[in-house]
């Protein structure tokens, strides 16, 4: 029976006038207000289905000649979709199933195209493979319990109750086989021709472990999951829900122990990366006097440039002191201005409006840095600088702190965080009980008062808490120690067999061998 609808009424408008016209309808024209024969918007007629254009969307009302089931209004282009070269149709069940004739299996398929032939079409010949190979011989089956190839359905297909098919794991045998979509395979990529529990974060990511309260979540979502699932701080235990794709992208961010945004802190190990210590962070008044109230992100001695990492804030309305990005702009200008005004060549700007790995790769990238400081992205270890930028320093300074690093200036070096910051990161460790012995921010101040700089002999790898104690031992004066430790004398002292003794202060050594 197939069409059920032998006439229509279709609108007149855009390319389908030309098609009746040539059809040999007879078309509806009338004078326009400028005097033109036109067809007036609106205009319909009658017209015989079977003349309508492939790509119509008036409504036929159809009959499958397979179930014969009476199916209403569907666009004619549908219709015409699922007719096949016998000029018979089929509703979309039974145009995926298997018919037997003639001794002969034969398959109807959506859209003309097998799986396999799909997969060879539009994939790499090896990617068609791999994707091919995980096809379950034994679990597809149709309805009569025939086994069911790539051949046999379509790559539209939703298969049987439209649950999908059955595929195997190539890489795991003890994994289960998994029904899936075979939407879900033929984008071509890695991650969808291995099994879901190949992709769960298990398996993936097992350094994230540690943040899930459920460790039985890592083993069922992947690293792209928006689930959002209870997490916990490995450092701090504070806990929250976060959304597994932002782990994966932004780190777990705790809000208790974490200080520190995701793009300074990444590009912080850049930096490290290329250029070790010869560069300034966090710059204030006390780095360069001309600062003023401002503060700046990164200095760079080599190319005499400072660097500013700007979030959502610049360039979106957002909450907070700067409420409206207009005033953020305006800011931005200031700041800019005040640096080259005072001698600064290079002022670098970077997008960071979103804290992800790929984000702000792409902004260092495409931004002047790779010219001026001369790398490649082949140069640049970005796993590193993203595992850096979702760690904690408050943890970090800490660590330090009971390891026997007591001295802010010390820590300060070593890190390259300011000193405010350092006394912060303590205060707060301390009442986590991370620093042993706990910070006391009124003993470190009576101690920088009165505290001498720690010197390290060069010569014997000594390190001393102060000159008095360097001169109890070898009997060098203070002040030819000190002058050692400034730059102004090479040497001071000499050991029994008259080998020089070099001097340095013990917190420059640090920043020089870090």
């Amino acid at each position: 029976m197939g069409l059920i609808t032998k006439e229509v009424e279709v609108g007149l408008g855009g390319n389908n006038v030309n098609h009746f016209e040539d059809l040999g309808y007879k078309i509806p024209r009338q004078l326009d207000k400028q005097g033109r024969l036109k067809v007036i918007r609106g205009t319909k007629i009658i017209v015989k289905v079977e003349d309508l254009p492939d790509g119509s969307k008036a409504l036929v009302n159809v009959e499958c000649d397979n179930c014969h089931k009476e199916i209403n209004n569907v666009f004619w282009k549908n219709y015409k979709k699922y007719v096949k070269d016998d000029g018979r149709y089929y509703c979309i069940t039974c145009a995926s199933k298997l018919f037997i004739g003639e001794g002969i299996r034969k398959t109807r398929l959506l859209n003309g195209k097998s799986f396999k032939v799909w997969c060879y079409d539009n994939l790499s010949e090896e990617l068609a493979k791999k994707v091919l190979l995980r096809w379950n011989n034994e679990l597809n089956i149709d309805i009569d319990g025939n086994t069911l190839t790539p051949d046999d359905v379509s790559y539209g297909s939703a298969g049987l109750n439209k649950k999908g098919y059955w595929f195997n794991c190539l890489d795991n045998p003890d994994h289960k086989p998994e029904q899936k979509h075979i939407k879900d395979y033929i984008r071509g990529q890695e991650g969808s021709i291995k099994c879901h529990q190949c992709n769960t974060i298990k398996n993936t990511h097992p350094n994230l472990i540690k943040y899930f309260i459920n460790p039985n979540d890592t083993a069922i979502y992947s690293a792209g999951s928006n689930a959002k699932v209870p997490m916990r701080c490995p450092d701090c235990g504070y806990e929250k829900e976060l959304r597994i794709g932002k782990l994966i992208t932004r780190g777990f961010g705790c809000q208790k122990c974490s200080f520190g945004y995701y793009p300074e802190k990444f590009l912080f190990n850049v930096f490290e990366q290329l250029l070790e210590n010869n560069f300034k962070v966090q710059l204030n008044k006390t780095t360069f006097k001309w600062c003023g109230s401002y503060k700046y992100d990164f200095y760079i001695n080599k190319i005499n440039g400072i660097c500013e990492c700007h979030g959502k804030q610049h360039y979106v309305d957002a909450k907070g002191i700067w409420a409206n990005s207009s005033d953020t702009q305006e800011n931005d200008k200031l700041k800019e201005k005040l640096a080259r005004d005072n001698g600064i060549v290079n002022y670098i700007v970077l997008n960071c409006r979103k804290s992800e790995l790929k984000w702000i790769r792409n902004s260092i990238m495409t931004s002047i840095l790779p010219e001026l400081l001369n790398f490649k992205e082949s140069d640049i270890d970005w796993l590193k600088a993203h595992e850096f930028a979702c760690k904690t320093r408050v943890k970090e300074v800490c660590d330090l702190w009971s390891k026997g690093f007591r001295n802010v200036s010390e820590l300060v070096t070593i890190t390259k965080i300011s000193r405010t910051a350092i006394r912060k990161y303590l205060k707060q460790g301390t009442e986590l009980n991370w620093c042993i012995p706990p910070y006391d921010s009124k003993e470190e101040s009576k101690k920088s008062q009165t505290q001498p700089k720690r010197i390290i002999c060069l010569t014997t790898n000594e390190i001393f808490d102060s000159m008095l104690d360097a001169y109890n031992k070898y009997g060098i004066q203070k002040t030819n120690i000190s002058a050692c430790c400034r730059g102004k004398m090479k040497s001071a002292g000499k050991l029994e067999d008259g080998t020089k003794m070099q001097w340095m202060y013990y917190d420059k050594y640090l920043e020089k061998n870090k």
